[in-house]
């Protein structure tokens, strides 16, 4: 058997590592924090309201709807179940295949989504952009862009 160690991070990797990811996770807790509390929204609410409200017709295939927003099959229809008896959301069959289905924001999920909007925004600037120079949100911008970029050549 081959026992080959996998090479030992460098201090700056460490640094990265202790700091980037308990950074994105605090900004998510808080982000969801200041959203139920403002909103009274879930995250996964607003990825489905954000999803649909910025849709052309507020409506999409539900499995359109699952890739866009990264939700299983499952966790998909268990949410827009939940959604749906809240008022937020609408489903039907989809109109060129009975077997598809189409969810749709109600007149209220809209209202609702373009409530939430604003506080996103400003929740999303008073997190992550008031503590950064616009130099520093350029920077932050371009590195994202190009974790991404590779991220994407190795097929996520």
């Amino acid at each position: 058997m081959n026992d080959v160690r996998p090479p030992r991070p460098t201090p700056r990797e460490r640094a990265l590592w202790h700091s980037f990811f308990p950074m994105e996770a605090e900004l998510w807790q808080w982000l969801g924090r200041r959203l139920r509390a403002d909103a009274e929204l879930s995250e996964a609410d607003w990825r489905v309201l954000d999803a649909l409200g910025n849709t052309a017709g507020h409506r999409l295939r539900a499995h359109e709807l699952a890739a866009r927003i990264a939700f299983g099959k499952s966790r998909l229809h268990q949410h827009v179940t939940r959604m749906v008896g809240r008022g937020l959301l609408h489903r039907e069959p989809a109109p060129d295949d009975g077997r598809g289905t189409v969810v749709s924001l109600t007149p209220e999920g809209l209202t609702r989504f373009r409530r939430a909007q604003h506080h996103r925004a400003r929740h999303i600037r008073e997190a992550l952009l008031d503590p950064l120079t616009p130099d520093e949100v350029d920077t932050l911008v371009r590195l994202a862009e190009k974790v991404r970029a590779h991220l994407r050549q190795l097929g996520t």
